[in-house]
């Protein structure tokens, strides 16, 4: 069963990858430098991230218990 759903999680994220293909551009606000991503490849990043801090969270607070 999971391995459906891991299947299905993919599909989505290829068809979202295709239907934003434009870039945008990000900068750090003292630094003039910029730099431009894809939109896809920044809002798999940010939720990857996302993820990530939340299950450190998880452990975490299971091993304060």
């Amino acid at each position: 069963f999971s391995k459906f759903i891991i299947l299905f999680c993919f599909i989505i994220v290829v068809l979202f990858s295709f239907s934003n293909p434009g870039n945008v551009s990000l900068g750090i606000w003292p630094l003039n430098d910029r730099v431009e991503v894809p939109i896809y490849f920044l809002i798999i990043f940010i939720f990857t991230i996302g993820f990530f801090i939340g299950s450190l969270y998880r452990i975490f607070k299971r091993l304060s218990h």
